[in-house]
């Protein structure tokens, strides 16, 4: 499942993540909402959250400029 048009609404995903972990009645929903409701979190935190890996120190090549 492609979810392209959570990058058109920033904070639209967000908001109906936000109004479904509040929502009382949760336990109730379908499990097909209940799956979509997973995608979505998961594709906010993908999109709003990336894992930036630490940079890696870079190792400083010296090179003999002496012309014995």
């Amino acid at each position: 499942m492609v979810l392209k048009y959570i990058g058109l609404a920033p904070g639209f995903a967000r908001e109906v993540l936000e109004v479904y972990d509040t929502w009382e009645g949760k336990e109730t929903v379908p499990w097909k909402l209940k799956e979509l409701m997973l995608i979505f979190r998961i594709e906010v935190r993908k999109r709003y959250n990336p894992y930036v890996p630490p940079e890696k120190p870079k190792i400083k090549i010296l090179r003999d400029a002496r012309l014995d």
